[in-house]
C-alpha cells in the first residue's frame, strides 16, 4: 500500500500563504504553519485526518510544536513549488517571486540555508 501523504490545496494554500505575508500581525513562519495545519487538518479533511493518525494514533493531542514540526517542511517545500511555478511561468515577465513568511530561514532553528547559492556553484566551476 503506498505511503498516504498529507494534502494541501495548492489555491487554499496560496490564499493563507498570502493573507500572512500581507498582515505584520501574521508574517511569521510558525503562525503560518500553524494557520495551514488548522486548515488541512480539522473540518472535513478526513484524508489529512487518516494520514495524521497513520502516523500518529495521538495526533488531535498534538501541542504546537509538535504540529510545527510535523508541517514545517511540508509547507516549505510547497512553498518552493510554487514559487518554482509562478517564476518560470511565461507570463512572468517581471520575474515575480512571492516572499515567504518572515523567519522560514529559521524554520529549522538555524540561521538560515546551508545550500549554496547560484554564485558559490558557479565560483566552483570557475575555480573561484
Amino acid at each position: 500500500m503506498a505511503a498516504k501523504r498529507f494534502t494541501m490545496d495548492t489555491r487554499t494554500f496560496t490564499s493563507i500563504w498570502k493573507n500572512h505575508t500581507e498582515k505584520d500581525s501574521a508574517n511569521d513562519w510558525r503562525k503560518f504553519v500553524l494557520a495551514i495545519f488548522e486548515r488541512f487538518a480539522t473540518g472535513n479533511q478526513y484524508k489529512n485526518m487518516d494520514t495524521l493518525t497513520a502516523h500518529d494514533k495521538n495526533w488531535k493531542k498534538w501541542d504546537d510544536d509538535a504540529k510545527y514540526k510535523y508541517l514545517s517542511e511540508k509547507a516549505y517545500s510547497k512553498c518552493m513549488a510554487i514559487r518554482k511555478s509562478i517564476k518560470n511561468h511565461p507570463d512572468n515577465k517581471t520575474g515575480f517571486e512571492p516572499a515567504l513568511p518572515n523567519g522560514y530561514k529559521q524554520r529549522n532553528g538555524g540561521t538560515g540555508s546551508s545550500r549554496p547559492t547560484g554564485a558559490d556553484l558557479m565560483n566552483i566551476f570557475m575555480g573561484a
